[in-house]
């Protein structure tokens, strides 16, 4: 169940970053992103970006290793954070377990991207 929703969600997490990113900016210039959503959105591209060692372990392509994992927390706990959750409620909602932090993460994103784009439809 894990490896799927990796596997899933990077692919669609790269596609509405790139998509809604030129849509909002290009379309909408007085629309800013908040600055959780640009953290997270950043770090989604520095992990694409980032080069590692040889893994440890075989993985299929889609799936992230701890080192890109790790690089996402930070950001992902912040837009989490921006929703109004605390700090402590995440690591009490998820035991802080990274695969649970980034799936609500993911989940948080897609819905403020969703948002954007309903907006986007609305005012044309």
């Amino acid at each position: 169940m894990k490896k799927t929703f990796l596997l899933l969600s990077i692919p669609l997490l790269t596609i509405l970053s790139c998509a809604n990113e030129n849509m909002a900016t290009s379309a909408t210039p007085e629309i800013s992103k908040p600055e959780a959503v640009q953290k997270f959105n950043q770090a989604i591209k520095k992990v694409a970006m980032e080069k590692e060692p040889a893994p440890e372990r075989p993985r299929t392509s889609a799936e992230l290793s701890d080192y890109k994992k790790d690089m996402l927390i930070p950001a992902a706990k912040d837009l989490i954070a921006s929703t109004g959750v605390t700090y402590s409620e995440i690591e009490k909602r998820t035991e802080n377990d990274r695969e649970k932090i980034l799936k609500w993460a993911v989940e948080v994103y897609g819905e403020y991207n969703k948002e954007i784009n309903q907006n986007y439809k609305s005012q044309n």
